[in-house]
């Protein structure tokens, strides 16, 4: 069984809707730590209840016991079915969802995400091999490029560098010894297509960069050149300086930062992200020490990369290269980081080096230091504009640059953070000294444009039907939710947990139809109306599942459905077996795209925060865990076993012989059980 396109589809959604944003495009949120709050429209909610969680994409009323991901939000906003949501949010995205319908595809076909993922992995290896044996010329030739460059093994080996040989074909050859056609490799990004036909390898000659996904798989893969191997086959100029495998079905530069993967929880620790411009830049940093470094990948930042970095981290550090070409980049992506409410550092090395350079030439503790004082953008841009400007005299330039600043302003959400409001506040006082117009004028004038930009925003909305169908109200016939029981909530449910946040009750709103417009639309391919929460031992089990997605693939090989009580619990592991089956990774993210239930969606959240706030109190390992819950199963096995063999023995008139060897088999699994020796 193999999922459908839609999978792929959905994947791309989410990477390219913020669910931030749609959220906030029909209700207020407020900042609250690293997620945003909101009053929940589907209950009388006194204080905001209704939780977005950035990083992980997901939301939750522990009220209503409502939540679930980006797609399960539209479906409980709108009323709409799951394709319909899916539609409405690609729509949005400007995603085109009719290339991804319809698809049927097989291991080895060059459409087949998983057959990519395998031929990418199977050439990153083998690039890898080639720099790790050393045992041609050009490859001892490419090691010591890569020390002079003063990168060590460790960090060599940490991402992965090979080196891809002087051949026309090393790449080609190699997968299709393993059945790989020429086609794959082309569709793999890691061959070009002959005029005449055949394929020929994309990458000779150079220094080999794995960039990988979220889930550490390789997707793509950058070359550098390596001076002295380019000059042997008289290359003098190297060609390109790097090169960059181009767009696939396995990647896409707007929605990838190199090194992500391996940093990402060095972001999260430390709350900020230094983005840099190469893949060297990334390595020595890590090499020194900064581990929270990441690198754009042959494309300038762009709103893609930004909603990614703030699900790690609401700072963002660029730094640049002393030139003027830096500086223009941060000009240009500064109103993309303001409208997406992010705090962005601008560090500006000295002229004529790059991270790499400087970290080896002045240490960790000097680039720290520049970090530390990198000026807030805002500030970085007032800097900018004022720079050799005559404030007092020359009016034009002092009218451009407030133009082009309030500009920028103007564009921050209404929802933003108070640390952006207060940068906000400290730039127009400073603008205010600077030129020499009180704080009332400006603010007048930025009111000015605000208005203006709205006004334009809602001329877009009424004029793009696309808009307008996604944030529609909901429809005025619809399922509705019954209202929360007023039992005292038991802290062993997992659907009921709204007494950890203590929040107000209040008025549910009931209506004859339920709990406000609060739907409970599903698919219909299972009896969902028998889903319960889970509980007890199959609650245990997958909590271990979401904390440690390794043991899931041991969990699809071994559990029987029949050991769950609930259909919840056996639904779940459908989904875990279609995604194993599918060569997908069974991450948290995966299972809630390849779930369509809201109900189901919503378990998985449940469990997830879960696990989250039991953090490190576990005594015990998820390996541990495991192995007690599958222990758990089989004894409970037994005893049901037992239980039948027992009623079978009071029912039933059997022969003397039979009586006996129930009653063996009895004693068997009485022994088995306790684990005793004959």
């Amino acid at each position: 069984m193999s999922l459908p396109a839609d999978f792929d589809l959905k994947e791309r959604v989410r990477a390219s809707v913020d669910i931030v944003d749609v959220v906030g495009s029909t209700l207020e949120l407020q900042p609250a730590g690293r997620n945003f709050v909101t009053r929940c429209p589907w209950h009388n909610d006194r204080r905001p209840s209704l939780t977005i969680n950035q990083e992980r994409q997901t939301w939750k009323c522990w009220v209503c016991d409502i939540g679930g991901d980006i797609f399960s939000y539209v479906m409980q906003r709108d009323g709409v079915d799951f394709p319909t949501a899916l539609r409405s949010l690609a729509e949005l995205a400007g995603i085109e969802v009719d290339e991804f319908r319809g698809k049927k595809t097989v291991f080895g076909s060059p459409d087949d995400k998983a057959t990519l993922l395998a031929a990418m992995k199977l050439v990153s290896d083998a690039y890898f091999e080639q720099l790790e044996s050393g045992k041609s010329d050009d490859s001892k030739i490419a090691r010591e490029y890569l020390a002079s460059r003063g990168i060590d093994d460790e960090n060599r080996k940490r991402f992965h560098v090979g080196f891809s040989p002087e051949s026309w074909s090393f790449a080609v050859d190699l997968l299709r010894k393993k059945n790989f056609s020429g086609e794959v490799a082309e569709a793999a990004g890691l061959a070009i297509a002959r005029n005449g036909g055949g394929h020929y390898d994309r990458f000779r000659g150079r220094l080999m960069f794995p960039i990988h996904d979220l889930q550490d798989r390789p997707i793509s893969l950058g070359g550098r050149v390596i001076p002295a191997i380019a000059s042997k086959r008289g290359d003098d100029g190297g060609g390109a300086k790097y090169i960059n495998g181009p767009e696939t079905r396995l990647f896409r530069k707007s929605h990838q930062l190199y090194g992500l993967q391996l940093a990402r929880e060095a972001i999260r620790r430390s709350g900020e992200v230094l983005v840099m411009e190469g893949y060297t830049d990334v390595v020595a940093a890590r090499q020194a020490g900064v581990e929270s470094a990441v690198a754009v990948l042959g494309t300038a930042l762009g709103e893609d990369h930004i909603k990614l970095l703030k699900r790690f981290s609401k700072r963002v550090v660029l730094v640049l290269d002393g030139d003027t070409a830096g500086q223009t980049r941060a000009d240009q992506v500064l109103d993309l980081f303001v409208r997406a409410d992010v705090d962005l550092r601008v560090l500006t090395l000295p002229e004529g080096s790059d991270p790499a350079d400087f970290l080896a030439s002045h240490g960790r503790s000097n680039f720290d230091e520049l970090v530390a004082k990198a000026p807030d953008a805002l500030e970085h841009k007032l800097n900018r504009l004022t720079d050799g400007v005559d404030v007092t005299n020359d009016t034009h330039q002092v009218t451009t640059a407030i133009e082009s600043l309030l500009g920028i302003v103007a564009q921050v959400p209404s929802h933003a953070s108070s640390g952006m409001a207060l940068k906000v506040d400290q730039l127009m006082l400073r603008m205010s000294r600077t030129f020499g117009i009180t704080a009332e004028r400006l603010n007048q004038r930025l009111e000015q444009l605000r208005k203006a930009k709205s006004s334009s925003r809602s001329y877009t909305k009424k004029a793009n039907p696309t808009v307008r169908r996604v944030n529609a109200p909901p429809p005025s016939k619809q399922p509705t939710r019954p209202a929360p029981s007023s039992r005292p909530l038991d802290p062993n449910d997992a659907f009921a947990e709204a007494s950890d946040y203590d929040p107000d009750l209040g008025d549910y709103g009931v209506t004859n139809g339920g709990i406000g417009n609060a739907t409970a639309i599903v698919a219909e391919a299972a009896p969902l109306d028998r889903l319960t929460p889970l509980s007890g031992v199959d609650r245990e089990l997958f909590e271990t599942l979401i904390e440690s997605p390794a043991l899931a693939a041991m969990a699809v090989e071994s559990i029987d459905p029949d050991w769950f009580e609930s259909n919840t619990a056996k639904m779940l592991l459908s989904a875990y077996q279609d995604l194993d089956l599918d060569g997908r990774d069974l991450s948290v993210d995966s299972l809630l795209l390849v779930l369509e239930n809201e109900l189901l969606k919503n378990q998985v959240v449940t469990l997830e925060e879960r696990v989250r706030r039991r953090g490190s109190q576990s005594t015990q390992t998820p390996e541990q865990r495991y192995a007690t819950i599958i222990l758990s199963y089989r004894q409970r096995e037994i005893l049901e076993e037992k239980s039948r063999q027992i009623a079978k023995l009071e029912t039933l008139a059997l022969a003397e012989d039979e009586e006996e060897a129930l009653l063996k088999s009895l004693f068997d699994a009485e022994r088995s059980r306790h684990a005793i020796d004959d």
